[in-house]
């Protein structure tokens, strides 16, 4: 029999990994939740609507540039009726690539996934909080962090072999076809490998080099490839372009410290284990600068999260997401420092307790607060939206406008009515054209505001107020609210409307807020009157471009409503805040 110390360790040590794989489990299923029911980015609905645009050839319509991440997505986008469905497919893959970077994470800290130590890594990658505020979001930043854990690894992880020099030139490549700014990480990696090769390798230089050079060179070449045979290389360019002209412009600029202020909150333990580990690094090079400067320790890591920092710093638009590029590191730099404590200090008697505090009240907790606030943030109303937009519109003649992209299956006013930071002046200034005149040129059935077209001028915003009716504050379709008694009116585009009094529109305002408006008796708002000179007979009407004329009782108010290709009446419609919407910086 086993001695009964070194039984009750075996005991405690299954229960330790019993209890650590069934909480991992429980956070592999809390992240296919979220993926399916968290609210949706402004980002996200630009990268899927790109994808749809590019899926269905039209990528020359585009402004900005179509990186790899989209081409891809243009697969998931192909065919779908439905706009939630598009949205939802590339969440759950944007969730197995979330558990990647956990997993290249965890190897990237030297443990052995199967051992205790990387059980370890894995628990405590996967319990990261800001990795959980955008890990699984649409966005191009969670395939550059992949590419760059993949270069570590195999700088990292075993002797450099020509294997390793060619994956790293080809990921060196492909990253920038994925983000701008991936340059910033791929040249200092790159130039740390080929100038001053970690230690091990019995390979001569030079063939170590000819290895990156030709995986470089063979990516650029299959990178191209792809770009044409999908008809988008001068759309790349172009794109590449305007963003290295936006990017040097100045403009938009502020500060990192509210995303940096983030972690306080967020990883106040993993920012305490940075600090000491700093302190450490510093100390090691005033007694052993030899032994500091070298692949072996913590310097690497330290150097990785100093570039990541760098990057963030010279961000002209430092925005929360851009942690994604920064906890990581941070992370692999406090593992590694983490490690080496660990044999220096055995977690026995009094130790071992301080240790669970500060692991629960300094990790656990905040980890814990700050990713359960993602339940409150659902994005059920943006589904109603996106349904009841299709509802309302045929997928070839009626445009959807929300300058944002919310509705992918539907056709868009324009590219260059999309709304951002960088671009919202363009539509008022003058130096292109305004809001309201690309609005004219090809109207929306159904406009959708969020706190993006609060950016609008009054003046322009005005052309929506004239022109649209509201059945929430976060929906709009085309319509007018004549005086008692009716008259003139303009429609500028065709299709089926519904005609009747305002009482009985379903207009937002006609009928109590809240489930008790939704519940009473809807009012039928059967309206008698004439139509351009001919008996009202019928709810809905088919309606040309151009002016027309309804007279009605003078005690009547008459209300004009788009009603789309199928339905008789929309009905009421649940109350919403155009400015929550969308909900950034939560």
């Amino acid at each position: 029999m086993l001695p009964d110390s070194r039984q009750s360790r075996i005991v405690v040590s299954r229960a330790f990994t019993a209890v650590t794989v069934a909480i991992l489990a429980m956070l592999i299923w809390f992240s296919l939740r979220l993926a399916a029911m968290r609210i949706f980015q402004v980002d996200e609905c630009g990268n899927v609507v790109v994808a749809r645009i590019l899926a269905n050839g039209q990528a020359r319509t585009t402004l900005g540039a179509i990186d790899l991440f989209q081409i891809p997505l243009a697969l998931l986008a192909k065919g779908a009726s439905r706009s939630i469905d598009i949205f939802v497919s590339a969440r759950f893959v944007m969730v197995e690539l979330f558990w990647l970077n956990i997993l290249l994470m965890t190897l990237a800290t030297g443990e052995r996934l199967r051992s205790k130590g990387g059980l370890i890594a894995f628990a405590g990658a996967a319990t990261l909080a800001p990795l959980w505020d955008y890990g699984f979001e649409i966005r191009h930043d969670n395939l550059l962090l992949t590419g760059i854990l993949l270069m570590w690894c195999c700088i990292r992880l075993r002797p450099p072999s020509v294997h390793a020099y060619f994956i790293t030139g080809a990921l060196s490549v492909a990253l920038q076809f994925i983000a701008f700014k991936a340059f910033v990480y791929t040249i200092p990696i790159s130039a740390a490998l080929l100038i001053c090769p970690p230690p091990g390798t019995t390979t001569q230089g030079w063939k170590l080099a000819a290895g990156w050079v030709i995986g470089a060179v063979l990516t650029l070449g299959a990178v191209r490839w792809i770009y044409g045979a999908w008809g988008i290389w001068e759309i790349f360019t172009q794109g590449a372009r305007w963003l290295t002209g936006v990017s040097t412009s100045g403009q938009h600029r502020f500060a990192p410290w509210l995303t940096l202020a983030r972690l306080l909150g967020q990883a106040p333990l993993l920012l305490a284990f940075c600090a000491a580990g700093v302190i450490a690094l510093a100390s090691q090079f005033t007694r052993r600068r030899i032994v500091a400067l070298s692949w072996e320790g913590t310097l690497p890591e330290f150097l990785l999260l100093t570039i990541a920092l760098l990057a963030l710093a010279i961000n002209p638009t430092p925005y929360p997401y851009n942690l994604l590029l920064v906890v990581p590191y941070a992370y692999l730099f406090a593992f590694r420092y983490a490690r080496t404590l660990s044999g220096e200090f055995r977690l026995q008697g009094a130790l071992a307790p301080l240790a669970a505090s500060l692991l629960l009240f300094g990790h656990l907790a905040p980890f814990g607060m700050a990713t359960v606030r993602h339940v409150e943030f659902s994005n059920g109303r943006q589904e109603g939206l996106m349904r009841m937009a299709e509802n309302l519109t045929d997928p070839v003649r009626d445009p959807v406008y929300d300058g944002t992209g919310l509705v992918p299956t539907r056709r868009i006013v324009d590219p260059r009515a999309f709304l951002h930071s960088l671009t919202i002046a363009a539509l008022s200034d003058g130096s292109g054209p305004r809001f309201r005149e690309l609005m004219a040129s090809n109207p929306p059935a159904v406009v959708i505001p969020s706190y993006r077209t609060d950016g609008l001028p009054e003046k322009e915003w005005n052309y929506v107020d004239n022109h649209y009716v509201s059945l929430a504050d976060d929906f709009r379709v085309l319509g007018k609210v004549l005086p008692p008694g009716g008259g003139e009116f303009e429609v500028i585009h065709a299709g089926r409307y519904r005609i009747s009094t305002l009482e009985g529109s379903d207009l937002a305002g006609t009928y109590p807020e809240g489930m008790k408006g939704l519940m009473t008796p809807e009012n039928p708002g059967k309206l008698s009157g004439q139509l351009d000179g001919i008996d009202c007979t019928n709810e809905t009407v088919e309606l040309t471009v151009g002016t027309h004329h309804l007279n009605c009782d003078s005690d009547t108010q008459p209300a004009i409503v788009w009603v789309g290709p199928r339905l008789k009446r929309i009905h009421r419609f649940a109350s919403g805040d155009h400015q929550q919407l969308f909900v950034n910086w939560y």
